[in-house]
C-alpha cells in the first residue's frame, strides 16, 4: 500500500488526528473570550459529536471491532447527515450579535436541507452504468453537490445578509467540501498516492477547524455588534 493511503487508513489518521483536531478546536473555544454561551456550549456539543464520529466511522472500531449487519451502513450514514446538519442549522438559529436561538422551526428546516444532497447523489448514481457507480464516485459526487448547495446559500440565503459572520463559516465549509472533490478528482482520474495525502487536510478542518471557525466568527461577531 502506498505511504499516504497506508497513512489515511491507519488509526494515527482515524481517529488519532481527527481527536486532536476536535480537542485543539475544543480548547480554543473554551478559552475564547468574548464567545456567547450558547455557541460555546453548540462548540462543546460537535467536539463530543466529532469525537464519537472518527471512533465510530474507523475500520476497526476500538472496543468494539467491525461493524457488521445494518449497523455498518446506518453509522456512517448517520454521521455524515450530522456533519452536514451542524452546519446548515446555523442558517436558521445564528444571530447577528454571535448568539445562537434555536427553535423547533429552524431544526426542521435544517433537515430537510440535510437529504437534499444524499437523495441528489443516490438518484445521479442510479443513472450511471453499474461499472462507475463505485464508493469513491459517490463520495465526489456528493462532494460536488454539497458544495454546490453552500455557494448557493452564500449566495441567497438571507441568513448571511442578517448574520454575515455566517459568511466565513460557510467559505469554511467550501473549502473543505471543495479539497475532498479535488482529492478524489486525483483518485478516480490518477490513483495517485497524493490524493489520499490531499484527503487529511478536509478531514482535520471538517472535525476540528469547523469547531473553531464557528467559534471565532461568532466571538468576532459579537465584539463588533451594536
Amino acid at each position: 500500500m502506498p505511504p499516504f493511503e497506508a497513512f489515511y487508513a491507519s488509526i494515527w489518521q482515524h481517529p488519532i488526528l481527527l481527536w486532536v483536531a476536535a480537542l485543539v478546536a475544543a480548547t480554543w473555544c473554551a478559552r475564547r473570550s468574548g464567545l456567547h454561551e450558547s455557541v460555546r456550549r453548540y462548540a462543546f456539543a460537535l467536539t463530543a459529536l466529532s469525537l464519537t464520529d472518527a471512533w465510530l466511522t474507523t475500520n476497526v472500531v476500538w472496543g468494539i471491532g467491525v461493524l457488521t449487519g445494518a449497523a455498518a451502513s446506518l453509522v456512517p450514514l448517520f454521521f455524515v447527515l450530522a456533519g452536514d446538519f451542524r452546519y446548515l442549522v446555523l442558517l436558521g438559529v445564528a444571530r447577528p450579535g454571535g448568539e445562537l436561538t434555536w427553535s423547533a422551526r429552524a431544526v426542521a428546516v435544517a433537515l430537510g436541507l440535510t437529504f437534499v444532497v444524499p437523495v441528489l447523489s443516490q438518484g445521479i448514481l442510479a443513472l450511471l452504468p453499474e461499472e462507475s457507480s463505485g464508493p469513491r464516485v459517490l463520495f465526489f459526487t456528493y462532494e460536488i453537490l454539497f458544495f454546490t448547495l453552500t455557494t448557493l446559500l452564500l449566495a441567497f440565503h438571507p441568513a448571511h445578509r442578517e448574520a454575515p459572520w455566517l459568511r466565513r463559516v460557510s467559505r469554511f465549509v467550501l473549502l473543505y467540501y471543495g479539497l475532498w472533490a479535488t482529492a478524489d478528482a486525483i483518485l478516480l482520474s490518477t490513483g495517485s498516492d497524493l490524493g489520499f495525502a490531499l484527503r487529511v487536510v478536509p478531514n482535520v478542518l471538517y472535525y476540528g477547524g469547523l469547531i473553531a471557525v464557528i467559534g471565532e466568527a461568532a466571538a468576532r461577531a459579537r465584539e463588533t455588534h451594536t
